[in-house]
């Protein structure tokens, strides 16, 4: 596997059971927009108090995936007071703040594009990643639904060009594999859950993990 890729475990609902079960992972996203209940900031804070592990800070957009009660102003603040616990913040690339809350965090952001209904053309992709680069991001994240094996090549392929930290996802039953594949094509990160799945095809950790191990 790529010596630069990490495997990043979610956590959800109850984060605080939950980090004790991310030994296996070299990061941890908490998706601060599944909570369970009480103050996202308090739990950010225990999670960071539990774990030496990396976190990145995640609140998803409604429009991809998100659960977020509160309005995108609020989730925007959140997103940027997360950023004194958290060592990444996860922004999407169509977030209307997108740029007022880049310019705010402290941190190393994490800019994203989700699309849970299909696969972009080339032409699309390559402008999706224009526009992420456009922002400094540190990590480039595209995670994009793939219809046939041809585009879990594209996908591929997309890693090999790729010339700054690029995360790609293949979302679904037909691009599950690359979720333990695409590291070995570069992909800077790759997501497991610990209890629950937060996104179409995603792998448990342990499953991950252990798919880790055998294509090494």
């Amino acid at each position: 596997m790529n010596h630069k890729s990490r495997i990043v475990a979610v956590l959800g609902k109850d984060a605080e059971k939950e980090v004790s079960a991310t030994g296996d992972a070299d990061m941890i996203e908490l998706r601060l927009d599944l909570l369970a209940a009480g103050d996202p900031l308090q739990t950010l804070k225990a999670v960071r108090k539990a774990t030496a592990k990396p976190i990145i800070a995640t609140a998803r957009l409604k429009t991809e995936g998100g659960m977020f009660q509160g309005s995108e102003r609020e989730r925007i603040d959140l997103l940027i007071k997360a950023a004194y616990y958290a060592d990444y913040v996860d922004v999407e690339l169509l977030a209307d703040q997108r740029d007022d809350a880049i310019a705010k965090i402290l941190k190393p952001v994490i800019v994203s594009y989700h699309d849970f209904q299909g696969m972009p053309t080339d032409l699309e992709l390559a402008g999706i990643y224009q526009d992420i680069k456009k922002t400094k991001a540190a990590i480039a994240k595209i995670a994009v639904t793939p219809k046939t094996l041809r585009d879990n090549l594209r996908i591929l392929q997309f890693l090999l060009d790729a010339d700054m930290p690029l995360c790609m996802i293949a979302m679904g039953r037909m691009g599950r594999h690359l979720r333990a594949v695409a590291p070995l094509y570069g992909s800077a990160l790759t997501y497991g859950f610990v209890t629950q799945s937060t996104a179409p095809g995603q792998m448990s950790l342990a499953e991950l993990c252990l798919a880790r191990k055998l294509i090494l």
